[in-house]
């Protein structure tokens, strides 16, 4: 599946863009988090990045740090290196390798540090405990993992039906768009496979219906061409998975928006065996 409806790098750039604040980049607080982690990194130490998020890849340039990139999409990739620092589609730091992330037994580089934002969340949940054995196959002993994500929001806000989002947006319950567009997401939850998207929510809640009720915040037309489809289970259920393969070490929520609740960020650390 794409990740996006658009077709070319400089369209993908252009749509990306748009998605600052949004749950699909990392938010200022997050990156500040990811600083942390990177400044403590050694030279010597080798690091994977799962997709191409231009603010993680920004943190590679700005420490100097060399990176290898695995994705399936590599139009994606290049369209988000004119999103960093360096403004390249592939930087001199950077190598990219076109890969499936749930096969790595061909792979036979090992890595001190894996950084992913939101990529697990790409695949569905039933490749969620294929995702995080195929992470701890990736890392040397003791490595460190850094998987952000999107988990399951609270039922309350999945049963919410969208006249009473519409209402709650109106009266000032929602505070921002960011917000907003998150809980119109939500109230198009998935129970069964875990799952939600924008495409979905426009084709569930209906492209007319969401113009017409929300004047004011074009959501059809920001969102029209991400293709993204995310894969949340209950944070639980998670962890359940996790541990089978890694220590947690930290868990960090990001604090700008109310969505943030359900934006995780754990630090993993490679079990030995």
């Amino acid at each position: 599946m794409s990740y996006m409806l658009a077709a070319s790098e400089e369209q993908i750039a252009q749509e990306w863009q748009k998605y600052n604040g949004y749950t699909v980049r990392p938010l200022p607080s997050t990156v500040d988090y990811y600083r942390q982690w990177f400044a403590a990194l050694k030279p010597q130490q080798t690091c994977m990045l799962y997709g191409g998020t231009p603010e993680i890849r920004t943190l590679f340039q700005t420490f100097h740090l060399p990176v290898t990139m695995i994705d399936q999409s590599e139009p994606m990739v290049r369209a988000m290196g004119s999103l960093t620092e360096s403004g390249l589609p592939i930087a001199a730091n950077e190598r990219f390798i076109q890969w499936n992330w749930l096969d790595t037994h061909a792979l036979k580089n090992k890595y001190d540090f894996l950084i992913g934002d939101d990529a697990i969340n790409m695949v569905s949940w039933d490749d969620f405990e294929l995702f995080l054995q195929s992470a701890a196959r990736l890392l040397n002993e003791d490595g460190l993992f850094v998987c952000h994500l999107l988990v399951k929001p609270d039922d309350v806000l999945i049963c919410k039906t969208f006249t009473e989002v519409v209402r709650e947006y109106h009266c000032g319950e929602i505070k921002s768009h960011y917000d907003l567009a998150s809980k119109l997401n939500f109230i198009c939850f998935d129970y069964e496979t875990y799952g939600m998207g924008w495409q979905h929510t426009i084709h569930t809640i209906g492209a007319e219906r969401l113009n017409r009720s929300l004047t004011d915040f074009n959501f059809v037309k920001l969102f029209g061409a991400c293709n993204s489809h995310f894969y949340c289970p209950p944070q639980k259920e998670f962890e359940n998975l996790v541990e089978r393969y890694f220590f947690i070490e930290e868990i960090f929520y990001p604090h700008e928006h109310d969505y943030c609740l359900y934006e995780p960020v754990y630090i993993l650390r490679k079990k030995g065996y």
